[in-house]
């Protein structure tokens, strides 16, 4: 398959689009395809968008719960949705987190619920992500139970939102059929877990007046 809408080239770039290129590249460790499609087409939504991603998603941009449990719930929700492109990035990234090609293997199908690879946290938060894209969470009063009892109400929240985020990407990755990046490309991920701070966060918020004006300076001109 080839992708059915271009994203942006580094050299087609805008003020706007090559901020978001290079924030997408310190804050998430690569631009890419997907991010490069909605910065070609969308970029004002764009911008925020990876805002909220890197904070969901990164160490200490935002989010409080375990960089492990929101990495299980993207895994899992993108294997459940057989989504390719996003099950390659959030594997690779669960391993720059630590988990093991192993554990990856056992999340495919359902050796996690048995695996003493994974605590008591790790498969409430699993078996969450996957009712949830599965539809079957509202109406699931164990995992609910569940997840009650081993996780405060904001952590819960965390991991669902992990969960959304990566059904809707999943939708939009796979629909679009956007290129999977090479495996080595993707590893540099591992290169925003650490050294990323929340201030490099707030400051990337604090450029969007003065890059959305000279963008709109320069598509006047």
């Amino acid at each position: 398959m080839t992708q059915r809408i271009s994203g942006l080239k580094d050299e087609e770039a805008d003020v706007l689009g090559r901020e978001i290129i290079d924030s997408c590249t310190h804050l998430l460790g690569r631009a890419a395809n997907s991010t490069r499609i909605l910065a070609k087409h969308s970029p004002y939504v764009s911008r925020w968008f990876l805002g909220f991603v890197a904070a969901l998603r990164q160490p200490d941009l935002g989010a409080s719960t375990e960089p492990r449990l929101r990495s299980l719930a993207t895994i899992k929700t993108s294997m459940i949705n057989e989504c390719e492109y996003c099950t390659s990035h959030t594997s690779l990234y669960g391993e720059a987190l630590g988990l093991t090609k192993a554990e990856l293997e056992e999340m495919k199908g359902d050796a996690w619920k048995t695996s003493p690879s994974f605590s008591e946290r790790d498969k409430a938060a699993i078996a969450w992500s996957e009712a949830m894209t599965l539809n079957t969470a509202k109406q699931d009063a164990a995992l609910w139970a569940d997840m009650k009892l081993l996780f405060s109400e904001s952590e819960i929240v965390e991991i669902s939102m992990c969960c959304g985020l990566f059904n809707l990407l999943n939708r939009f990755n796979d629909s679009l059929w956007v290129d999977l990046e090479p495996e080595d490309f993707n590893r540099r991920q591992g290169r925003a877990i650490a050294g990323v701070s929340i201030e490099d966060l707030e400051a990337y918020a604090g450029r969007f007046s003065g890059v959305g004006d000279a963008s709109r300076r320069q598509a006047a001109e």
